[in-house]
């Protein structure tokens, strides 16, 4: 049974899938920044910050900072092909952003380096596994100076739209009748139009328990439609999600 459950490698063979770099890509020339994302990352960062992006896919994050004028800026994806495609797009636009391949858990980088540090699209929730995910937050916190912040996102699993579903997939674990991938409860492994995806979703006080554990002290959290009013085509990309906003003591 242990073969079949969702590990690293299934979450980098689907974002290293041809279509799904493809969506990814479309993402940086037709969405770039949400306006929620601007909103907070321009409260949190200078543009001579130097910020470490995590999960950077084809740099629609990223690109969008150097955009807005943010200087230095190095995104870290685990998917080779989504690297390949930032680093195309970034020589197309002539902008000044790095990226490399790397794993969040296991960051290649010296203590303290960077001014602060950005998850998103609910790519914290992508680690498969407790464990795993506790081993990102401390390998960021490690890199980022003592009083940096971290930003990142997540769903919700109080969302009350998902109520029923949660409710039906508890009595599936209370059974035992749960999906043979799934490590824990809160995961999903859902088919989508471009392959199974892979998704932990939190509920806001396991999130903060967890940032607690692992040294960061949680300075806010809020859903992204009380903090922006997206445009129709973010709504298409990406579903209503949770904004967090961490700091390293010190």
């Amino acid at each position: 049974m242990s073969e079949r459950k969702v590990n690293s490698e299934r979450v980098k063979a689907y974002y290293d899938d041809a279509d799904v770099v493809e969506h990814y890509r479309r993402a940086v020339a037709n969405i770039g920044l949400w306006q929620s994302e601007t909103t907070v990352f321009k409260r949190l960062f200078g543009v001579n910050d130097r910020l470490l992006e995590l999960g950077a896919g084809t740099g629609r994050i990223s690109i969008g900072l150097a955009e807005l004028g943010y200087r230095h800026l190095l995104g870290v994806e685990l998917a080779k092909e989504m690297v390949k495609e930032a680093r195309r797009i970034v020589k197309m636009l002539e902008l000044s952003v790095a990226f490399q391949q790397g794993d969040a858990t296991r960051l290649k980088f010296e203590d303290n380096l960077f001014d602060g540090a950005l998850f998103g699209f609910n790519g914290l929730m992508q680690i498969p596994g407790r464990e795993e995910r506790r081993k990102a937050l401390q390998e960021i916190r490690r890199v980022v100076r003592p009083g940096g912040a971290f930003c990142f996102t997540t769903h919700d699993r109080l969302n009350p739209r998902f109520r029923k579903f949660w409710k039906d997939e508890q009595t599936r674990w209370n059974k035992g009748k749960q999906k043979p991938e799934l490590l824990e409860f809160g995961d999903r492994w859902e088919s989508t139009d471009l392959g199974p995806l892979y998704i932990h979703v939190p509920t806001p006080d396991e999130m903060r328990a967890e940032l607690q554990l692992t040294g960061w002290k949680c300075e806010w959290d809020r859903p992204r439609s009380s903090i922006a009013h997206e445009s129709p085509a973010t709504r298409e990309f990406s579903d209503e999600c949770r904004f967090w906003v961490a700091r390293k003591p010190g």
